[in-house]
C-alpha cells in the first residue's frame, strides 16, 4: 500500500515520502505569484523544522512539486520582471528617439508620457480582460513602447517644424499628417481583427494586443500630446526668437 512512500529494501530504509497538500492552492488554476510564494514558505518552513531531526537517520530532505505551482511561481516572477525591465527601457529608447527628432526637451518629455498613459492602458485592459502573466503577455509588454511611439512622433516633428504660434503649430501638424496618422491607424486596426479568430494562442492575444495597442496609441496622441501643447504653450525657440 504505501510502496510509493517508504524505500524498504529489507534489510535498510532507503526513503520515506510524505505527501501535502495546501487548501489555498488550486490544483485547476493558476495562482497569484503572492499567494503561491507565501504557501511555498510554509513548506519551506516545515521541512526546514523536521530537516535536523530527519538528517541523521535519513539524509536531508528533498521537497518536490507534483503539480509545479512552485515551478509557475518562480516563473512569474521572471515573466514580472522581465515586463518591466523591458517596458522602462523601451520608454527611455523612445524619449532619446523623440528627443533627436524634435530636438525640443519638452515635446519628447510629454510624447515619453503619452506612451507611458499608452502603457498603463494596455496592462490594465489585459487585466480586464482576465489574462494571466505568462510568456505571451510579458514579451508583448515589451514592445509596447515600440508599437506605440510611431503617431506621437509624426505629430511632435510636425509641431516642431511648423511656423508661427501654439495655435498655428497645432493645426498646421494636423492638416500635415492627421489625416496619414489616422489612415495608419485605421489600415493597423483592421489588419488585426483576422487574428482575433486565430486558434492558436500567441496570434489570437497579438491581435488583440496589436489593436490595444494601435487604438490607445493614436487616442494618446491626439487628444492627449496635443492638447498638452495646446494648453501649456510653451515657445519654441527658433534661432534667437522664441515663438509662444
Amino acid at each position: 500500500r504505501y510502496s510509493n512512500e517508504i524505500g524498504w529494501d529489507g534489510n535498510h530504509m532507503k526513503y520515506v515520502a510524505v505527501s501535502l497538500e495546501s487548501k489555498e492552492l488550486d490544483p485547476f488554476g493558476l495562482d497569484a505569484e503572492s499567494l503561491t510564494r507565501r504557501e511555498y514558505d510554509q513548506f519551506i518552513e516545515i521541512r526546514d523544522k523536521y530537516l535536523d531531526s530527519t538528517r541523521q537517520c535519513l539524509g536531508n530532505v528533498i521537497t518536490t512539486d507534483l503539480d509545479e505551482k512552485f515551478v509557475f511561481m518562480n516563473n512569474q516572477a521572471i515573466y514580472v520582471k522581465t515586463a518591466i525591465q523591458s517596458s522602462v527601457l523601451g520608454v527611455v529608447i523612445a524619449f532619446v528617439v523623440l528627443l533627436i527628432s524634435t530636438r525640443v526637451f519638452h515635446l519628447a518629455f510629454f510624447a515619453s508620457l503619452s506612451i507611458t498613459a499608452v502603457l498603463l492602458s494596455v496592462v490594465g485592459t489585459m487585466v480586464m480582460l482576465g489574462w494571466s502573466l505568462g510568456s505571451i503577455e510579458s514579451t508583448l509588454i515589451g514592445i509596447i513602447a515600440g508599437f506605440s511611439v510611431d503617431y506621437v512622433v509624426h505629430l511632435a516633428h510636425a509641431y516642431e517644424i511648423a511656423s508661427g504660434d501654439t495655435y498655428s503649430r497645432v493645426t498646421e501638424a494636423f492638416s500635415d499628417l492627421g489625416i496619414s496618422v489616422f489612415n495608419g491607424m485605421v489600415t493597423s486596426v483592421v489588419a488585426s481583427i483576422p487574428l482575433f479568430f486565430c486558434q492558436l494562442q500567441f496570434f489570437a492575444k497579438f491581435g488583440t494586443f496589436l489593436c490595444l495597442t494601435i487604438a490607445y496609441s493614436w487616442i494618446f496622441a491626439n487628444f492627449g500630446f496635443m492638447s498638452v501643447l495646446a494648453q501649456l504653450k510653451i515657445p519654441l525657440k527658433k534661432g534667437k526668437r522664441f515663438q509662444p
